[in-house]
């Protein structure tokens, strides 16, 4: 049995694919199983996928749906893995060869955590941007890991490491729910579930912002962000805390969503009124207030201040 599953969703990503995937092979642990998941790609992604799979590199599982969804077929390709420590790859993302090592090491360094991340480096255009938040090294108890969030998103889909039994238990990626934003709610949840987790500052894995379809499709922001969700289902459930800084994690989400729209010419009403007063922070403050500007003078304030 492998101790990881790679799993990574496809859907018409022939451009990046063969970098993706060989950014997995290369990889300096070697126990590990890659499952990649069609999802109805119709650019020849299936075809690169189905010779690979021919060569005994990979797992290839198709997804039979009227559209793609990438939180449905990493669930797919989770269901069917083997291993038991998932991992997950965007196909137009690249892990560094040390990615699984690290997270290897800690697993084995703190077998009573179940979630492990990895640091990760937003890259445009081929360049490195700027990281605006770093985390030490090491076990991050729940109020910790919730107020990390509150702060930057310190989690990305291709630098967490869960213990599949876990993920299925907590159902996997929301389906169905959320065009955008359920990774977000699912890492959030998972926080809240976990007594601690474990990080790494070492950068392991490139998010290639340029192909990033579905963060810059701008109809993904009609609805309120999927983390509004967690504090209705979290009530009660942590300590006061903890409760305030999952609050003030989801203010952040919900502030950036709005940003988001109101730059887009977009009403930010249900944004503001979502806002939780018990996790509200100076800068939300800020940014609630600026948000409040009518559009004319707002749209003239961010040209003054570029």
């Amino acid at each position: 049995m492998p101790f990881f599953s790679v799993i990574v969703p496809v859907h018409d990503k022939a451009a990046s694919l063969e970098a993706a995937l060989e950014s997995v092979y290369g990889q300096t642990c070697q126990d590990f199983e890659l499952v990649a998941v069609d999802d109805g790609s119709q650019d020849g992604s299936m075809e690169i996928l189905a010779r690979h799979a021919a060569q005994g590199r990979l797992t290839l599982l198709q997804r039979d749906s009227p559209g793609p969804g990438g939180y449905a077929a990493r669930n797919h390709g989770a269901s069917l893995a083997r291993a038991p420590w998932l991992t997950f790859l965007d196909a137009d993302d690249l892990y560094r060869p040390d990615h699984l090592r690290r997270l290897h090491e800690a697993i084995v360094a703190h077998p009573g955590i179940e979630l492990f991340v990895n640091a990760y480096q937003k890259m445009e255009d081929g360049r490195p941007l700027p990281r605006l938040e770093r985390l030490p090294d090491g076990r991050l108890a729940r109020r910790e890991a919730l107020r990390a969030f509150a702060r930057s998103d310190f989690i990305h889909m291709n630098g967490a490491c869960l213990r599949r039994e876990r993920f299925l238990q907590l159902g996997g990626f929301p389906v169905d729910r959320y065009r955008r934003g359920g990774d977000v709610y699912f890492w959030l949840k998972v926080l809240c579930e976990l007594d601690a987790i474990h990080y790494c500052n070492s950068v392991t894995s490139l998010w290639q912002l340029e192909n990033s379809g579905v963060t810059r499709d701008k109809r993904n922001l009609v609805h309120l962000h999927p983390g509004v969700d967690l504090l209705a289902e979290y009530a009660g459930r942590l300590t006061k805390e903890e409760a305030r800084q999952l609050h003030a994690a989801i203010n952040r989400k919900v502030l950036s969503w709005a940003v988001e729209k109101k730059r887009l010419g977009q009403p930010v009403r249900q944004e503001l009124a979502a806002l939780s007063r018990l996790g509200m922070q100076g800068r939300h403050w800020l940014h609630a207030t600026t948000l409040l500007i009518p559009q004319p003078y707002y749209d003239r304030l961010r040209r003054w201040v570029k």
